[in-house]
């Protein structure tokens, strides 16, 4: 039976200090039934934002839900029911939908509530839901479900602590050898050698209760928001023969989003070089100012941890057994996309392989031939980024078929060696489809 609106409660969604609309929310199914007012379409986050028809309610509800915990993450599912909660809309809902990514929040129509006095960037916050994520601590009633960390999404564990005085997110491992923590740290070596300050997100190894997790600092001010690629990306119309890229870099410039060009061409070429398998749209994206709605810089690149083969068994280990994001799902074809190697320094390149070497080496559940297999492969392709590297700057067109020919030459050098290893599987399979 349909629901009169009077059995909704009202709501207002606000960022930072401006209220951008008032809608009636079902508490029931944690879910927007009717969007009533629209105060400030240009405030409002940029996904529920439709390029021909403005805020839609079903927009507001994708971005609402996907501003959740996801049901994929690693025995979230199982927390849920311990905490007696049917859903991870729930406990945002505890926290208000505040988070440590951007200003956007929610109240009752008539709160009187404040920004300053609630935000997560200068008040204080409970670590007792990130200590159950990270399997710290046992589900009980006690529990403070008031924290950042209702409103973290993607699938690794997580937690968000403060760490003198600094918000730090701390984020573990899928794999069986824990090593996403450590690539992120590889990926930092990298960005150091390549890139200037700012264009990256540092990661640092961190021991917590015992295990191994990478630590990192928030990368937005309390007067800042990060906007993910997909938001960026579905401000403009896709046109029937334009590729992903083009369609992605065309809405940046339309945005007014600055280096947004060359930006790309950098984390390409980072997440070629560390073999990047997860580069979706909701992990890179722009930072915009809350206050004046101004772009002020693409984001740094962050969150590369899914890289280096993390989930791939030893013996199965090869240059191109994977699928790439976001633009294309062959590693090789998605590189070629750069367009500017001009701002790599080709001597900084030079053996990157042992950083590989060293950082995996400090994760004791890594043994010497995995270690050895990847950062041979590293090398390889520092090799192949440099040759086209030298292609652009001598001036001529990129000759693509050179160029893959090269690259599958290595690789069925390398996998007709691996063949004869007794130990290897021998189907080669990616995981994701091309986007």
């Amino acid at each position: 039976m349909k629901k009169d609106y009077d059995e909704y409660s009202s709501l207002l969604l606000m960022n930072k200090n401006t209220p951008v609309l008032q809608f009636l929310y079902d508490e029931e199914t944690h879910s927007v039934a009717k969007i009533e007012k629209v105060f400030s379409e240009a405030h409002a986050p940029l996904g529920i934002v439709d390029y021909k028809n403005g805020v839609s309610r079903k927009a507001l509800n994708d971005w609402w839900h996907h501003r959740a915990i996801p049901a994929s993450r690693e025995n979230f599912s199982r927390i849920l029911q311990d905490l007696r909660i049917d859903s991870s809309v729930e406990l945002l809902e505890k926290c208000s939908g505040f988070s440590l990514s951007d200003q956007y929040w929610v109240k009752d129509s008539d709160s009187l509530a404040e920004w300053k006095d609630l935000n997560f960037f200068e008040n204080e916050f409970s670590e007792d839901i990130g200590k159950l994520l990270l399997g710290q601590v046992e589900a009980r009633p006690d529990l403070n479900l008031i924290s950042p960390d209702n409103a973290s999404d993607g699938d690794l564990v997580k937690k968000w602590k403060i760490i003198d005085g600094d918000r730090c997110l701390i984020k573990g491992g899928n794999s069986l050898n824990n090593q996403e923590p450590y690539n992120e740290v590889v990926a930092t070596r990298l960005y150091e050698r390549v890139l200037a300050p700012g264009e990256f997100v540092p990661y640092d190894l961190l021991e917590d209760e015992g295990k191994m997790y990478s630590s990192c600092k928030t990368m937005v001010t309390v007067d800042e928001e990060l906007v993910s690629a997909l938001a960026i990306d579905g401000t403009t119309k896709q046109r029937g023969n334009q590729s992903f890229y083009d369609h992605f870099i065309l809405s940046c410039r339309e945005l007014g989003i600055p280096d947004a060009e060359i930006m790309v061409d950098k984390m390409l070429t980072c997440d070629y070089i560390l073999a990047n398998y997860d580069r979706h749209y909701r992990n890179f994206g722009a930072i915009r100012n809350v206050e004046t709605l101004s772009w002020k810089r693409f984001a740094p690149i962050y969150d590369s941890g899914s890289s280096l083969w993390a989930r791939t068994a030893t013996p199965e280990i090869s240059p191109f057994n994977y699928n790439s994001k976001p633009f294309k799902s062959d590693p090789q074809k998605q590189f070629m996309l750069v367009r500017n190697l001009s701002w790599l320094d080709e001597k900084r390149l030079l053996g990157f392989e042992n950083d590989v070497r060293d950082v995996l080496s400090q994760n004791p559940l890594m043994d010497e031939q995995r270690i050895s297999l990847i950062s041979h492969h590293v090398k390889n392709r520092v090799n192949e980024v440099l040759e086209r590297k030298h292609v652009l700057e001598g001036g001529r067109k990129a000759p693509l078929s050179n160029v893959i020919h090269t690259c599958e030459a290595r690789r069925d050098e390398l996998q007709s060696k691996l063949s004869n290893d007794p130990a290897r599987h021998p189907e080669q399979k990616g995981t994701d489809p091309e986007r």
